[in-house]
C-alpha cells in the first residue's frame, strides 16, 4: 500500500508545474489527440489573448470546440493575472508575450513551438517547451508508452513538417528515457 503523504507529494510536484501554453503548441497537441493528458504532466494555463486564438474559428474547426469545452470544464485555465496592455517584446505576437510574461510571473513553464519566443524566453531566464519535449515528458512520466510516444510523434512531425533529423533526435531522446 502507497502511503497518503506519497500521494500528496505527488500531487504537490504536479500543483507545482504550471504550463502556460501558447496557441500554437496547444492545437497542435490537440490535433495529435495528446491534449486530454497534458494536465498530468501540471496545470494547462492560456493567456486572454491565447483563449480567443484557440476558439476564434469555433464554427469552422472541430479543435476549437473541443478546446472551448475544455475551457469551460477548467481542463484548460485562462490566467487570473492582470495583463499590461502593450507589448513585452515588439517581435513577438500577443499570445507568445502573454505566455512569456505569466510564465516569468508564476514561475511558469512556456510552452511554445515558436522559435523567436523560445529564444526569447531563454534570454529571459526561463525554460521553454515545445510540443515534441511535451511528448517525452509523458514518456518520462510513463503516461504514454514508447510506441504512443512514436505515433505522437510521427503525427506532429507531419503536421508541423519537421526535418527528418528533428524527428531521429527526439526519437534518440526516447530511447534513453526508457533504457533509464
Amino acid at each position: 500500500m502507497i502511503p497518503i503523504n506519497l500521494y500528496a507529494s505527488i500531487a504537490n510536484y504536479y500543483l507545482m508545474n504550471i504550463h502556460v501554453y501558447d496557441a500554437c503548441a496547444l492545437i497542435y497537441l490537440t490535433k495529435i489527440k495528446v491534449k486530454e493528458k497534458l494536465p498530468l504532466l501540471g496545470s494547462v494555463i492560456v493567456s486572454p489573448t491565447v483563449k480567443n486564438e484557440l476558439i476564434a474559428d469555433i464554427n469552422r474547426f472541430s479543435d476549437a470546440k473541443l478546446l472551448k469545452h475544455n475551457i469551460d470544464i477548467k481542463i484548460i485555465e485562462e490566467t487570473k493575472i492582470k495583463l499590461n496592455e502593450g507589448t513585452f517584446s515588439k517581435t513577438l505576437g500577443k499570445g507568445e508575450n502573454e505566455t512569456i510574461l505569466i510564465s516569468i510571473r508564476n514561475e511558469g513553464i512556456p510552452v511554445t513551438d515558436d522559435h523567436q519566443a523560445i529564444n526569447y524566453a531563454v534570454n529571459c531566464g526561463l525554460k521553454p517547451k515545445t510540443s515534441e519535449i511535451i511528448l517525452l515528458d509523458l514518456l518520462k512520466d510513463n503516461i504514454i508508452s514508447h510506441k504512443e510516444f512514436q505515433t505522437f510523434l510521427n503525427e506532429l512531425a507531419h503536421i508541423k513538417s519537421l526535418k527528418p533529423d528533428i524527428v531521429l533526435f527526439f526519437k534518440k531522446k526516447a530511447e534513453e528515457i526508457i533504457k533509464k
